[in-house]
């Protein structure tokens, strides 16, 4: 039961970093074979109120495993089709896994198991699930929420993100390790892209440090303390060990991906642009999850570079030139950075071969100035840049689109002022931007941008009333 299991989410990984049909398809037949193993040693209880002391060690397993299978198996329903009724069955499945978590929960508060380390891993497993659906589901929008709520999920994040503590500390159990997993990629990944501004670094270095003791070379730790050291804003570290993940081991080259991402970014951050260029560069060859967005980054890092020659510029024409031939879709939805990165191509075009601190906007896009924050110093060589275009589009009177570039400058200017601690100089940035909102003619979302920005720096100021009024009149 457990080899089904283990094979089924090996295989599912490696089809979720790849998509590739192929994969997709090898995960699925998996992952069958696991449910079909876990259903034929599932206790049956059609009528009445199950003893739960009546079910045996394996079967209690296999309830659990089987939702575990399930889940998985609904997650890859998305993916395998793009039609209604594919998304029907899989929320059906998921409908289905969550009623036998719920099973699960309840043999756990009433059974009374003999065997204390049998108990154990079996509570690891049941804690990692709730957990992880409660989370999932509280980080969806209030719409969702409050449907999926009336037919049954729950969505309580303190509750799932205190189950999964709960298992994570259990660690001799079996699921401990996935459940720390979970927990570092919400506080060290979700909550600092997302910025939901409630992640706790200090918390995933507490729960990584065990899981680091126990599998020193462990490739997928030693990412989260990469990523750790990179949101702390120690990226010369961070670089190290992603360098180390890497070479930890060779089967997975998917996981190689995951590290040449950060690393990119983290060079992006020093405004090493050629370096960032080469991360995009192998991802754009080797990763097939976004390729259209790995060109697009190659060729705005290139855009940054000190060479601005001929070729440099015919080059990222080419590059350019592929980026909506190359997007994709998941699930049957367009993803919105490759969304973002077509426009943003079709402007390069219609301005000439130009764009105005394209890298710099990314970087905002995706919170890396959260990170910029943590490390003062990585602002100035980013804000001398900003400067020197605004001093350049200033002078460009015969642009149609000026006041959008000065306004994408006077947006990330302000970033670098709050990393800067400056907040009048960044507040003053803000609401020059926004007087200049009947001047824009493509970037309109850039005062909405601006508004916001104004109410996280009242409530970094400990302003929480300001604060709530600029973020209700972004919204």
């Amino acid at each position: 039961m457990y080899h089904a299991l283990g094979y089924g989410t090996m295989m599912y990984l490696q089809a979720i970093m790849t998509l590739e049909p192929r994969e997709v398809e090898t995960a699925v037949t998996a992952l069958k074979q696991a449910i079909r193993v876990c259903v034929k040693l599932r206790k049956s209880t059609k009528f009445g109120r199950p003893n739960y002391d009546k079910y045996t060690d394996e079967e209690v397993h296999a309830e659990l495993c089987y939702a575990e299978s399930l889940l998985l198996r609904s997650i890859l329903t998305f993916l395998q089709d793009e039609n209604l009724i594919s998304f029907i069955k899989g929320a059906m499945r998921i409908k289905q896994c969550y009623k036998s978590y719920q099973e699960c929960y309840k043999i756990l508060e009433r059974r009374r198991f003999q065997d204390e380390r049998m108990k154990m891993h079996f509570e690891s497993g049941v804690r990692m699930g709730i957990g992880a659906f409660n989370l999932m589901i509280s980080m969806l929008p209030p719409r969702i929420l409050r449907l999926l709520e009336f037919v049954g999920f729950t969505g309580d994040k303190a509750s799932g993100l205190a189950d999964l503590e709960v298992s994570s500390n259990l660690h001799n159990g079996l699921r401990a390790p996935l459940a720390s997993i979970i927990l570092m990629s919400y506080h060290a990944y979700i909550s600092q892209v997302l910025g939901n501004g409630d992640g706790n670094i200090n918390f995933a270095s507490s729960i990584l440090k065990p899981c680091l003791e126990q599998f020193p070379k462990g490739a997928l730790f030693l990412l989260f303390a990469a990523r750790i050291q990179e949101v702390n804003g120690q990226l010369d570290e961070a670089l190290g060990l992603y360098e180390q993940s890497i070479d930890s081991q060779s089967s997975w080259r998917h996981l190689h991906h995951l590290c040449y991402w950060q690393m990119m970014w983290c060079s992006a951050f020093k405004c090493e642009w050629l370096f960032a260029m080469k991360y995009a560069e192998v991802l754009s060859r080797e990763s097939s999850w976004s390729k259209s967005t790995y060109l697009y980054l190659k060729g705005i890092f290139m855009l940054m570079s000190e060479d601005q020659s001929a070729a440099m510029t015919e080059h990222v024409v080419a590059i350019f030139t592929k980026v909506p031939e190359l997007k994709v879709r998941v699930a049957g939805k367009s993803l919105p950075i490759e969304k973002f990165a077509i426009r943003r191509v079709q402007r390069f075009f219609a301005q000439g071969n130009r764009l105005t601190l394209p890298a710099l906007e990314v970087i905002y896009i995706w919170n890396g100035f959260a990170i910029i924050y943590k490390s003062a110093p990585l602002a100035e060589p980013i804000l001398q840049l900003i400067e020197a275009k605004v001093a350049e589009v200033s002078g460009d009177g015969q642009s149609k689109t000026q006041a959008d570039d000065l306004g994408l400058c006077l947006l990330l200017k302000a970033m670098c002022l709050v990393c800067r601690r400056d907040s009048a100089g960044a507040e003053a940035c803000l609401r020059e931007l926004v007087s200049m909102e009947k001047r824009l003619v493509e970037d309109k979302h850039l005062v909405p941008y601006a508004v916001a920005e104004m109410g996280f720096l009242a409530l970094r100021d400990g302003k929480p009333r300001e604060a709530q009024s600029h973020l209700e009149a972004a919204l």
